[in-house]
């Protein structure tokens, strides 16, 4: 019995309930680096842009010395972040709009859908992380883009490291231009 219980504490004492810890994510706070690219007035089949970029070494929010974002996630060769776009089909309902065929790819990557998850590739020319892409508006009426599939916080968008192995996980909580109170960005298609 004696042998069970000594087991059993040993067992217990290894055993790790911080996932964070577990499984190496790190979390900082940076400014402005997701821009959403507004104009006054949409018209149909106009192109709202989404831009992110993420220098390699970043200057993190209450910190002196800048972070080395690759060094720090062991190379990791992309980040990624989504949002999604939805349209007022009567007043304060919201319906998601599937972006699949309305999407424009200019720098980075992407998965579309219901939402798009923007991929920020490392780019060694500028030694730093881009994404840029847009949803062509193809329907009148009103809008509105979230980032809120990231986090709890409405007025950041929660950029993620991919990276590889046992190297730490850079969670990136970045303020971003354009959003309400409410995390969200309004607009008319015209």
């Amino acid at each position: 019995m004696k042998k069970l219980v000594l087991i059993f504490c040993i067992i217990a004492l290894g055993c790790d309930s911080n996932d964070d810890g577990f499984y190496n994510t790190k979390y900082v706070n940076a400014a402005n680096l997701v821009v959403l690219e507004t104009q006054p007035a949409y018209q149909v089949n106009d192109v709202l842009f989404v831009s992110a970029e993420i220098p390699n070494l970043l200057e993190e929010s209450g910190q002196p010395n800048l972070l080395d974002v690759r060094k720090s996630t062991g190379n990791a060769p992309k980040f990624d972040f989504s949002y999604l776009i939805e349209r007022e089909t009567s007043p304060e309902v919201w319906e998601v709009v599937d972006v699949t065929n309305d999407f424009v790819a200019d720098l980075g990557s992407h998965e579309v859908g219901a939402y798009v998850q923007g991929i920020l590739d490392f780019d060694a020319s500028t030694q730093s992380y881009r994404y840029r892409g847009g949803v062509r508006l193809s329907e009148a009426g009103q809008y509105r883009l979230s980032y809120s599939l990231n986090s709890s916080a409405f007025d950041r968008v929660a950029l993620r490291s991919r990276s590889a192995g046992n190297n730490v996980t850079l969670n990136i909580f970045s303020t971003t231009n354009a959003l309400n109170a409410e995390g969200y960005y309004l607009f008319t298609v015209n």
